[in-house]
């Protein structure tokens, strides 16, 4: 197998990664196209965890040679990226995608399995494609998973588009071979503790892409189409200067507050659901109008002033031979480790044990989420339970779990009851035949730990 690159790869003007912001304003496919592709250092880093989600993929399947493998994790391992939380982030998606395999092959004997498989769907869209980082095909159901490293924006996959167009590559390419009826698609996003599936028929799919993407697809394509903004043009490469999103956010600004001298409450909550909109478009156009500057335009009334600058040495080694030779030992301090590095340093469960009253966790700043917002953060079932687990100085076990019919009794789990006289509670009473456990081919032999029931 080639060298895992995945910056080296060709990626399509229609590509499904941008189609959310393509489907909802066909003509900015043309006018990004008047602005270089600047990768940032958040995209660098999600290259970086994808190619390192793929290689161990690869590991765990067997399909690249030991000796391949190794040479290119140390490279891997050289990156200004790697860090032991990339290992940890990787691995929760690695779990994950062997835990799904696992599932598809105890009901197919002989599913096929691509990783980083380049899908076409140029049926429905003009030169489109993209790239699957998991792909699953088996009898009736076709899965896709997909990896999202980032923590900023939390990314669903309800009729998310992208992961609907690489569903519909994968059913164009494998539905001769296999009798596909159902697409299940998951985003496995670990640093915001999301792991989201949506389900849908291949009827429904189709219908998606014959109704909503081939004709946007088309406007795109050819440059034609209404300009639209919102949330979308988070990552257009023409945000900065695009009229249609400066008219949009100066609607906003100037919206005719009349008498009393005062807002209302009413007012205010009209205007902080856009604050964050307008407090972006803002920044965007600052940093344009910069980089202008320093590439040489000049802005009347305004000019380049340097920030702070803060010395560093070039080269400590350097630094330290000179500064002996010269006399001068005492150039060394020591420092205390915050608390969570040593956290990380000692483990949780020990740093409890030894340093539990030693630590505190002073009055933070407070901030004002919406509603919605706040209830998106909450974690998965899943999450959950990785931290407990993890609490208690393990891994995540990726065991699969089998139990006949199950009969729930004493159920409570709405509004808290009392039994007895005890504190009100909420609780449920569950009892079924003995588990069967079937350890993943990733873990080996299950834990003795009892099963626990919700």
């Amino acid at each position: 197998m080639s060298e895992i690159q995945h910056s080296a790869r060709a990626h399509a003007a229609l590509s499904a990664s941008s189609s959310h912001r393509w489907m909802m304003c066909p003509p900015s496919v043309k006018l990004s196209g008047q602005f270089a592709d600047k990768p940032s250092p958040y995209a660098e880093e999600g290259t970086f965890l994808h190619e390192l989600c793929e290689l161990k993929l690869h590991r765990y399947l067997g399909d690249m040679t030991p000796e391949v493998l190794e040479a290119q994790y140390a490279a891997h391992r050289d990156s200004d990226f790697y860090s032991d939380e990339a290992e940890n982030v990787t691995d929760e998606y690695v779990d994950f995608c062997i835990e799904t395999i696992e599932a598809v092959r105890a009901s197919c004997p002989d599913p096929l399995i691509l990783v980083e498989h380049r899908l076409d769907f140029s049926e429905y869209v003009p030169e489109g494609f993209g790239t699957g980082d998991l792909v699953i095909v088996a009898d009736g159901v076709l899965e896709i998973v997909d990896f999202k490293g980032g923590r900023g924006v939390r990314v669903e996959a309800d009729h998310n588009s992208q992961l609907m167009l690489y569903g519909l590559g994968a059913l164009l390419e494998f539905e001769t071979l296999y009798d596909i009826r159902t697409v299940r698609m998951t985003i496995v996003q670990p640093r915001l503790n999301n792991i989201s599936t949506y389900e849908t028929t291949t009827d429904e799919l189709i219908r998606w892409a014959e109704k909503e993407v081939r004709p946007k697809a088309l406007l795109a394509y050819e440059g034609k189409g209404e300009f639209c903004a919102g949330e979308w043009c988070r990552f257009c490469r023409a945000r900065y200067t695009c009229r249609k999103r400066s008219e949009y956010h100066m609607r906003l600004a100037e919206r005719d507050f009349k008498a009393p001298d005062l807002l209302t409450d009413e007012e205010i909550l009209d205007i902080l659901p856009v604050a964050e909109s307008l407090n972006n478009w803002v920044a965007d156009l600052i940093a344009y109008a910069t980089q202008q500057a320093v590439d040489g335009k000049t802005w009347p009334g305004y000019k380049l002033v340097a920030g702070r600058s803060v010395r560093k040495y070039t080269s400590e080694a350097e630094v330290i031979r000179a500064a002996t030779e010269a006399g001068y030992t005492d150039i060394y301090k020591t420092t205390l480790l915050g608390v969570g590095d040593l956290e990380k340093r000692m483990g949780r469960k020990k740093f409890s044990e030894v340093l539990a009253s030693t630590s505190s966790s002073p009055w933070a700043r407070r901030s004002l989420c919406p509603r919605a917002t706040l209830a998106s953060r909450m974690p998965t079932r899943r999450a959950i339970l990785t931290t407990e687990r993890k609490k208690q100085g393990g891994h995540f076990m990726a065991t699969k779990v089998i139990t006949g019919k199950v009969r729930a009794s004493f159920v409570h789990i709405f509004e808290p009851q009392s039994v007895n006289g005890s504190e009100p509670s909420t609780a449920a009473r569950s009892s079924s035949p003995r588990a069967t456990r079937k350890p993943s081919a990733r873990f080996g032999r299950p834990s003795s730990r009892p099963v626990r029931t919700a």
